[in-house]
């Protein structure tokens, strides 16, 4: 037979980087046997050769002989196992080696049997073992398939009897199958382009939204107080619940679908949105009864005379915290199956609303401003509404139709509570770090500090919105999948893979932000936001931007945590991060008189921190990390983003020189500046000259770490 060039399977052809993959153990099985008939007319129908499904590639003859040879030693040993379970959270913080070396989602011998370890999920743990061997995998899990091929299914009763159950229940066996194959991580470059492609619109309507924002506010109090009370709610809903969904619902969804079919999935989904809908409908009526007191939390350190428009705001926004809860559900659940449309495109429905609210607000202001405001709060959480409601439809066409109950004796909640409840401390630290960076902003920039932290995070983030966050949410499904399936080795390569592109898209980035910080500001200079904030803003931005790398890292960690189930270290090095930045700016920001600078820099401590104990702990999890794709996306970043952004500033110089400045003073002394379409140009062709100098050679070189920006550029090429 010929030498398979890909032996463990092609969604990984191009990502090992010369690391061996090892085959891991087979997973515990039940004791008990899997159906007797349906295993041997599998392995009867592998040996007379006819195990190829419609649409799928034949196996090669000396391939079926190894894929039968495996599935007969696996069943032979399923006795001597006991049941996989998940790890009880509460035995282990895992910063060294495993005794056992086993997978995170495997527990010793001497735990209790699984409630998931049925003739399902033990005929499934047999093919998947056998397929591991040889890159085959078997396309269906569930132990009678709805509509396979002639050579999968037991002979009928009836032909009648066998084609009415195949036609009923085709579509199902379509959808469910994907549920049980591994991680395809040639797929995260696809998805992750059409993630971006949204993003990018959703980002120019949020440009929009700020754009309106700086014409009806500034950098002003009221500025402050409406970013003040429209972020709390977000940190409100992450502190409660948000934590525990974003780290704990995707891999246990994945696991009740795999192992318990479509109606199990449902089942879970129906308890937890009925739960959801009591515990955050009750923290969204308490949090508008508390709102003073919670407003305080956000600028403990100023008068709080500015704060009365902020308690006003708050008290119409609170309810968000339900709808970020109830959306960030149906997100995962589409998510789940490859669906990344509407979780994407939910925003842009948001910030569409929104602006319309803000125009609103222009208006009225000079009528009644009092009456603008309260049309601008109703509007703003309307947005977050129809953000959430948008996802609804969408969930029928992959049968999620969940029944609103509450069971809390369901095991797959606890294990969405075991799992989360260390991320409570990671949102914990998130919402004390906002506390003290927005008390330290007013406390030495007041009135304004706040704002400036708010506008100048609007460009902070969109770098790691249009590439890195759809290529992050990409990975995740795939190391959730393969963590799930114990395969240490593709998770380990996943990972180190996907923090070497962070490096190399981020890192770049961080150097534009800090040329660009200036003329990306004065896109906003009208109305109230004068040249003033604008020189506020973009001072800030500069200190800020070497942060972006390491919050991308630190993202990847939160979701590779999340995919191993084992979010205690993670929460550990938030902690640790907090304390570092919150030391940071309250000494060097506030005290020592470094101002909103050093209270910028502030963030470089928390992610220098938290990342590098992260990636300690994962390289100890993993058994190892692949540190020759990390620097080498980190070196690639440095080099093609310094020439890069050494680029645009040359650009940017000559396109002032020669066609005009975007700030000119006239004899008196007063500053004209530029329009805002003359300086978006400028922005435009002089970051167009940094991406090409950076990206240019990495596409044209086709270097992985570009694959993002390649499957971008062909998708719009299309």
């Amino acid at each position: 037979m010929a030498e398979d060039k890909h032996p463990y399977g092609r969604h990984f052809a191009s990502s090992n980087n010369g690391e061996q993959r090892h085959t891991p153990p087979v997973p515990p099985s039940p004791a008990r046997s899997a159906s007797p008939d349906e295993t041997s007319v599998f392995i009867a129908a592998a040996r007379e050769g006819s195990l190829t499904a419609p649409g799928r590639r034949a196996p090669r003859p000396d391939e079926t002989a190894m894929f039968v040879a495996a599935a007969e030693r696996a069943q032979q040993d399923a006795s001597q196992h006991t049941p996989a379970i998940m790890p009880n959270l509460d035995d282990f913080l895992a910063f060294d080696d495993n005794a056992t070396g086993a997978p995170a989602n495997h527990a010793s011998a001497s735990a209790a049997p699984s409630p998931l370890g049925d003739e399902t999920s033990e005929f499934a743990a047999i093919t998947a073992s056998a397929a591991e061997e040889f890159a085959y995998t078997p396309v269906e899990e569930d132990a009678y398939p709805a509509d396979p091929a002639p050579a999968y299914e037991p002979e009928p009763a009836s032909a009648s009897a066998g084609t009415a159950s195949r036609a009923a229940s085709s579509a199902s066996a379509k959808d469910d199958e994907d549920f049980e194959s591994a991680g395809d991580y040639e797929s995260v470059g696809r998805s992750a382009s059409l993630m971006t492609g949204l993003i990018i619109i959703s980002r120019l309507t949020g440009f929009v939204r700020t754009w309106a924002m700086g014409i009806a506010f500034g950098v002003s109090y009221l500025a402050s107080s409406y970013n003040i009370a429209n972020n709390l709610p977000n940190m409100l809903y992450e502190m409660v619940m948000g934590g525990m969904l974003v780290t704990a619902f995707l891999p246990i969804y994945l696991d009740a679908r795999r192992n318990g079919g479509r109606e199990e999935a449902n089942e879970y989904v129906g308890n937890l949105l009925s739960i959801l809908l009591v515990v955050l409908g009750a923290v969204s009526l308490l949090a508008i009864f508390f709102a003073p007191q919670l407003i305080w939390t956000q600028s403990f350190m100023s008068d709080g005379n500015e704060m009365d428009v902020a308690i006003y705001f708050f008290r119409f926004f609170a309810v968000q915290v339900l709808f970020y809860g109830l959306g960030s559900v149906f997100s995962g659940v589409l998510n789940a199956h490859r669906d990344y449309f509407w979780s994407n495109f939910a925003p842009i429905l948001n910030n569409v609303v929104v602006i319309a609210s803000f125009l609103s607000f222009i208006w009225l202001e000079h009528v009644n401003q009092a009456l603008g405001i309260t049309v601008l709060a109703v509007g703003t959480s309307a947005g977050v509404f129809v953000q959430m409601a948008c996802q609804i439809p969408a969930l029928a066409k992959h049968g999620i139709r969940p029944r609103l109950h509450i069971n809390l004796h369901d095991p797959r909640l606890r294990q969405t509570v075991s799992l989360g409840i260390p991320t409570v401390v990671a949102t914990i630290c998130t919402f004390v770090i906002s506390s003290v960076q927005n008390s330290s902003a007013l406390a030495v920039e007041p009135g304004a500090g706040a704002s400036v932290i708010a506008y100048s995070r609007l460009w902070y983030t969109l770098p790691y919105a249009l590439l890195s966050i759809s290529l992050t949410t990409a990975l995740y499904t795939e190391l959730a999948r393969d963590a799930a399936n114990g395969d240490d080795a593709a998770v380990r390569r996943g990972i180190s893979n996907g923090v070497g592109q962070q490096l190399f898209l981020l890192i770049p980035f961080a150097f534009y932000l800090m040329v660009f910080s200036f003329p990306l500001n004065m896109i906003y200079c009208s109305g109230k936001f004068d040249l003033e904030g604008v020189e506020l803003v973009s001072n800030y931005l500069q200190f800020l931007a070497p942060a972006l790398p390491l919050y991308g890292v630190c993202i990847l960690m939160q979701k590779g945590c999340s995919a191993l189930m084992n979010m205690k270290p993670y929460a550990v090095f938030m902690l640790c991060g907090t304390v570092a930045q919150i030391a940071w700016s309250l000494t060097l920001g506030v005290r020592l008189g470094g101002g909103l600078p050093f209270i910028a820099l502030s963030n470089v401590a928390f992610y220098v921190v938290a990342d590098f104990g992260a990636l300690i702990w994962m390289r100890r999890r993993l058994h190892g990390i692949n540190l020759k794709a990390i620097v080498r996306g980190a070196l690639l970043g440095l080099v093609l983003g310094g020439l890069g952004a050494l680029a645009g500033a040359g650009m940017l110089r000559l396109l002032e020189t020669f066609v005009g400045p975007l700030v000119s003073y006239a004899a008196n002394g007063t500053a004209v500046t530029a329009g805002a379409v003359q300086t978006f140009v400028y922005v435009v062709v002089a970051g167009l000259c940094s991406l090409v100098v950076t990206f240019g050679p990495a596409v044209a070189l086709k270097l992985p770490e570009a694959a993002t920006i390649t499957s971008v550029f062909q998708r719009f090429k299309r």
